[in-house]
């Protein structure tokens, strides 16, 4: 098992992707919130479909399920490595959540595995910052059919019931940040006219939050993995 893990934003998928099409492995996606089908952009699980590649995720959730305790989301993985383990010698698991990643780091030394980890980090601070900024514009509205982070957002706010969830997750607070900042009704995303101006503001917001989350992913999953024996597959 190799296990690709960094901050968000770093290259984890395309990196897993590359790996998964040289070795024919199947890649398990160890990240709560992309379980979550009702927020597949803000999530970053949009697009990360490939079909020569096998890619699942630990489940599907609505918000409406509730939060998925790391916990129950480390059984999830143990299982699903398990299932994959008997049809193929070699998994990849690609993740990002701390809380998920820490508690299946402590349960490994009582699974079967050999295990090797590859560390993603932050190549600089200032690039990194401009690279989330980019991707948050395009999730901030991605064109096509595809559901935009702005639409997600709207959809939970009409729900009382999902607003503490949504305020949560990383990225949707810096828009609830925005909203409060220039008195804008959550409610009213989906259909609210931004301008380029706006957008571009608010993709900092988001950008600047992705990245301050990134930095402490960076630092923990160099404490969770320490000792484990590190290795490089496909493109550095």
């Amino acid at each position: 098992m190799h296990v690709i893990a960094g901050p968000t934003g770093v290259g984890k998928s395309a990196a897993a992707t590359a790996l998964a099409r040289i070795t024919g492995a199947p890649i398990v996606v160890a990240d709560r919130i992309q379980c979550f089908t009702d927020l597949a952009t803000t999530s970053a699980r949009a697009g990360e479909e490939t079909v020569e590649v096998e890619r699942s995720w630990l489940g599907d959730r609505t918000v409406a399920d509730g939060d998925y305790p790391p916990e129950e989301a480390a059984d999830a993985l143990v299982r699903r490595l398990a299932e994959l383990g008997e049809r193929h010698r070699f998994v990849i698991v690609e993740g990002g959540s701390i809380s998920l990643l820490r508690d299946f780091a402590e349960r490994l030394p009582d699974l079967p595995y050999r295990l090797t980890v590859r560390l993603l980090h932050i190549p600089d601070r200032e690039g990194y910052v401009v690279r989330l900024a980019r991707r948050a514009r395009r999730m901030l509205a991605p064109g096509g059919s595809q559901t935009s982070m702005l639409e997600e957002l709207a959809a939970l706010w009409e729900s009382p019931d999902h607003r503490f969830f949504a305020a949560s997750v990383n990225g949707l607070e810096a828009i609830l940040e925005w909203c409060a900042t220039y008195s804008v009704r959550v409610e009213s995303l989906a259909s609210y006219e931004l301008s380029e101006a706006q957008l571009e503001k608010m993709a900092w917001m988001v950008a600047e939050r992705h990245a301050e989350h990134g930095i402490l992913q960076e630092r923990i999953f160099s404490k969770v993995f320490d000792g484990i024996p590190s290795a490089v597959y496909g493109p550095a």
